[in-house]
């Protein structure tokens, strides 16, 4: 079998929901090894040594054995600490072969006893070879550390913030040394070079005044490392409570303010007003910038603001006109993004992000009292298909409020066509237009401006000028898409390509919903019901013009999976086949499980099975789908032919022992209250008897009663017998009353009888079995056919029906002899017993005796022949019991 391309891509994301990951820790979670031919790592070891001679070692090796081709290769080991990771990156020559690698890590950057680390191997080119990640170093317990914090305190001193850092040192000399202090989302550091010993030291660090007024914070700072040389020192150290203001020696900035101004009273503002509050440490002239922005990035104002200022709480006001906010058409809230403060030109104090409005919308300032040139060009949509035939209007309009004078205007291609005006007025809404006529042009650029020297003062300058760039658009051109072959429940993949002469965006779309699809990757993932021959369309579009190929694919059928096509895998489904897997010429068949019509899903446990022809129920039984399967594809369900006698054949699904079904059969003849059951296969109602006497045949009177374990009821209102107790079966309308009950003053000795009940039991039914003749010995057996005439629900003292037998040349006769004794007491058997069922009930006393004293001199005959016959080898009254 051909299978076709199938592509699977599986993506797993294992992370924990209770609680967040960082990057770091996720990566950590995953091993990615590469190795290849030209670079591999036999060995890892590693071990301390002491380089300085102090008897405490000082350095960590990392030695390598490689494996490699002869080359120049770049070795990266990443050491992981808790307090970072820790690189060395060492480019080496190797010759082919095997080579020892040592990579060395000074013991003063590392703060734990044990480490994992990662080797990344890179050729000449930085082409990864190899890579081994959390590989376990030994553990070392006495190292020199380096540095490492004993203490921290924090006080104020002459002003400054001191933060007394205490630390034990392995080692001598000066590093600079680093400490972050971080508050809300920001970090200020202090840098200094330090003096250490061998021993403990105290590192102190004096943030100035000022570099604590300009965070403008009050609260605990956080002490969260400290550099030292090379080694990253974490620290996680909270200080007390200081407030920026009680450090401040010089002026700063203290809260914000904004309102809206209405000058006019016309319900408009003409300003929105923001006050800057400065708390002013000496009488001075202050002079502060302002850049306001929205919440998009867009830039509203850049403002400036000054004053001579009295020492105490101040306020710098900046006026923001609210003509530009509503001719850009800007809303609220607006953010200071950034302002500085200067004291008699010296830089004192600044802030970002320091303020934020209230909500105000563009048009709930007033428009400008300014003309407003506007620039339009437009031209019809038809090159966007292709037509080269274009025209192209230019509009030049006066949108604001006031007329404008000596308005210039002009218009240009990106080649040699220029066009200029001037008009001397242009009055408040009004327009001037041109239009420009191109036939077969191709691509080009056209540009319209107006006041492009600045003559006129505007409200708006930025919609002076338009430039549109014309595409004569080409469509664009789909890739071939071979056809697919591929078998149920694989994936299919399709990347679909396009060449767009114009560079446009390219969408792709294929012409069924089977297709899901990110970009121009589809994905189809077949289930088990969707074998077959399909044809598909791929288009790709621009937007205007589209390109489309047909390709096929061919699903191939996988029935060792779902046999009938249900989109359930058979080992999960306890229900095979459906109604069109019944075999019926006469029948338009339905199935519902527990009142539903949804067969296409697992099934448990016990439901109720009907099958119905139209809205009529032919056929119902309740099945344990956790216990078994129930399988439809054997089954045959017709009824008859016709309008004389109503007939059903229901044959070919077994039910599990235990289980009965229920079947409903027209009642077409009224003239008959009864039905023949043959409860066994059959394939058609020809195989019943005409007088319901042979095998497994059973006539029932329809009268609701329990009869040999069936019972028969009519139904007036669907014209229907519904026949309960069945297990396979074939049924046909037959003439047939059950013997009428015997009367209350019948003898109680009257008990048993073959047609009718007796006293105070009820009908008790006593088989009458004819036996065939005895078969030959057939592989080691005699076989016969037995069959109660009776047809009791429950056969009583059936005869054997088959007997050991051994063929050889010596008692081959013997053999025959014997079956043909065995015949002649099976027949006398078969007469005793016919004549002993013969007779009544009330007879069997008194004439029980006689019939068996024939059989008794018949068998004392033969035994003495065999005997004689045999030399007493055969025990004939247990063979033949």
């Amino acid at each position: 079998m051909k299978r076709g391309l199938v592509v699977f891509f599986i993506f797993v994301l294992a992370v924990p929901l209770a609680s967040s990951i960082s990057l770091r820790e996720l990566i950590d979670r995953y091993i990615f090894s590469v190795s290849t031919s030209e670079m591999n790592l036999d060995n890892y070891t590693d071990y301390m040594i002491d380089k300085n001679g102090n008897e405490i070692n000082d350095t960590l090796v990392i030695g390598l054995t490689a494996n490699s081709a002869s080359g120049n290769f770049i070795f990266v080991v990443n050491l992981f600490d808790k307090n970072g990771a820790i690189a060395n990156e060492t480019t080496l020559t190797l010759s082919s072969g095997i080579n020892k690698i040592n990579i060395t890590f000074d013991s003063s950057l590392l703060s734990q006893n044990q480490f994992n680390y990662s080797v990344k191997i890179y050729n000449s080119t930085y082409s990864l070879k190899y890579r081994k990640d959390k590989i376990p170093t030994q553990n070392y317990s006495n190292y020199e550390e380096g540095f490492k914090i004993l203490d921290i305190r924090d006080s104020v001193f002459n002003n400054n913030l001191q933060i007394n850092l205490t630390i034990n040192s392995t080692v001598n000399g000066t590093f600079e040394s680093i400490l972050f202090l971080s508050y809300n989302s920001s970090t200020t550091s202090i840098k200094e070079n330090k003096s250490i010993a061998d021993s403990v030291n105290t590192l102190t660090f004096n943030f100035d005044n000022e570099t604590i007024k300009k965070t403008h914070y009050a609260g605990r700072f956080n002490i969260s490392s400290v550099k030292i040389g090379k080694k990253i020192l974490m620290a996680d150290f909270v200080t007390n409570n200081y407030d920026f203001r009680n450090f401040a020696s010089s002026s700063y900035l203290d809260g914000f303010s904004d309102s809206g101004y209405d000058s006019d009273g016309n319900g408009k503002f003409d300003l929105l007003l923001i006050g800057a509050d400065v708390q002013a440490l000496d009488e001075s002239y202050y002079y502060s910038t302002m850049h306001l922005y929205d919440l998009f990035g867009n830039i509203v104002d850049i403002k400036n603001s000054s004053g001579y200022l009295a020492p105490g709480k101040r306020v710098l006001q900046f006026d923001i006109n609210g003509s530009i906010i509503q001719s850009n058409k800007l809303n609220g809230p607006f953010i200071v993004k950034r302002i500085g403060l200067f004291e008699n030109g010296t830089f004192i104090d600044s802030l970002n992000d320091a303020y934020t409005t209230g909500s105000y919308n563009f048009d709930n300032f007033d428009n400008p009292s300014l003309p407003d040139l506007y620039v339009n060009i437009s031209v019809p949509q038809e090159y966007h298909y292709g037509i080269s035939d274009l025209t192209i209007n230019f509009s030049f309009r006066n949108l604001g409020n006031k007329p404008a004078f000596n308005v210039f205007t002009e218009i240009f291609d990106n080649g040699t066509f220029s066009k200029t005006n001037k008009s001397s007025i242009l009055s408040s809404n009004s327009e001037l237009k041109y239009q420009l006529v191109l036939k077969n042009t191709s691509d080009f650029e056209i540009t319209a401006l107006a006041d492009s020297n600045g003559f006129v003062e505007e409200s708006n300058e930025d919609n002076n000028a338009q430039k549109l760039t014309i595409k004569i658009n080409k469509k664009p051109v789909l890739s071939r898409i071979f056809n697919l072959t591929a078998n149920e429940t694989d994936k299919i993949i399709i990347n679909i390509s396009a060449y767009d002469e114009n560079s446009d965006i390219v969408s792709f779309s294929v012409n069924s919903s089977k297709f899901s699809n990110k970009s121009a990757l589809f994905e189809w993932q077949t289930t088990t019901i969707d074998s077959g021959n399909y044809t598909f369309a791929a288009t790709a579009s621009d937007g205007y013009l589209n390109d489309s190929v047909i390709f096929n694919v061919v699903i191939i059928d996988n029935p060792e999976k779902d046999s009938d096509n249900d989109g359930l895998n058979d080992s999960l489904d306890n229900l095979i086949g459906d109604e069109k897997s019944i075999n019926t010429s006469t029948l338009n068949l339905t199935i519902f499980l527990n009142d539903s019509g949804n067969l296409s899903r697992a099934f448990n446990g016990t439901n109720l099975v009907k099958i119905k022809d139209g809205n009529l129920t032919l056929a119902e039984f309740d099945f344990d789908f956790s216990a078994n399967k129930l399988n439809f594809t054997n089954l045959t369900f017709n009824k008859q032919i016709g309008n004389a006698t109503g007939s059903i054949i229901f044959s070919g699904l077994k039910l599990p022992s235990g289980y009965t079904k229920t079947l409903y059969v027209d009642r077409l003849n009224s003239a008959l209250n009864g039905i023949c059951i043959k409860d066994e296969d059959v394939l058609s109602v020809n195989e019943l008897s005409g007088s319901c006497t042979s095998s497994n045949e059973f006539k029932i009177e329809c009268d609701g009663t329990l009869q040999n374990s069936y019972s028969c009821t009519y139904n007036s209102t669907i014209n229907k017998y519904k026949i309960k107790g069945l297990k396979h079966s074939g049924i046909i309308q037959f003439d047939y009353a059950k013997p009428s009950e015997p009367s209350s003053s019948s003898s109680s000795s009257s008990s048993l009888g073959s047609g009718g009940g007796g006293g105070g039991g009820g009908e008790l039914c006593t088989s009458n079995w004819k036996c065939s003749d005895w078969s030959g010995c057939i592989n080691g057996t005699f076989t016969r056919k037995c069959e109660d005439t009776n047809k009791c629900g429950f056969p009583t003292n059936s005869p054997k029906q088959s007997q050991p037998c051994t063929v050889n040349k010596q008692n081959s006769d013997e053999n025959s002899f014997i079956r043909k004794v065995g015949n002649a007491v099976n027949n006398q058997e078969n007469l005793n017993q016919s004549k002993i069922f013969g007779i009544t009930g009330a007879a069997v006393k008194s004439v029980s005796a006689n019939p068996y004293i024939g059989v008794f001199a018949v068998s004392i005959t033969i035994l003495f022949i065999l005997g004689f016959y045999f030399n007493k080898k055969y025990d004939l009254l247990k063979m033949f019991k």
